[in-house]
């Protein structure tokens, strides 16, 4: 776990990273951790290991992302790029229409 010192989100209090589940939650400031951290991918392959339940980890939602195992698989091998919200860092559902994003209301969301 030595990647852990070098985590954006070293000195982040835990409870950031525990919002309540979508429409109440807002992931916002704990992505705002994970957008710019350097062991994302590392943080990705120890929540597979332990099984995050829910939470937020490698910048997946569990409780408002979808299949967050798969998006965390995705991020863990260091291949493909999730589509995110260009504001809040949200992933954007594969196949969304909606051109705003439903947590920060942005409009510009990328293809």
């Amino acid at each position: 776990m030595n990647w852990r010192k070098d985590a954006a989100c070293r000195e982040a209090a835990p409870g950031l990273f525990h919002p309540p589940p979508p429409p109440k939650g807002d992931p916002r400031r704990a992505l705002a951790y994970c957008r710019g951290c350097s062991v994302v991918a590392d943080c990705a392959r120890h929540s597979l290991a332990v099984g995050l339940p829910r939470g937020i980890a490698a910048g997946v939602w569990a409780s408002g992302d979808g299949d967050s195992a798969a998006l965390l698989r995705l991020i863990a091998s260091g291949h493909g790029r999730l589509p995110r919200c260009v504001q809040c860092w949200r992933i954007v559902p594969a196949g969304s229409v909606n051109s705003v994003c439903q947590v920060c209301a942005f409009a510009e969301i990328p293809a």
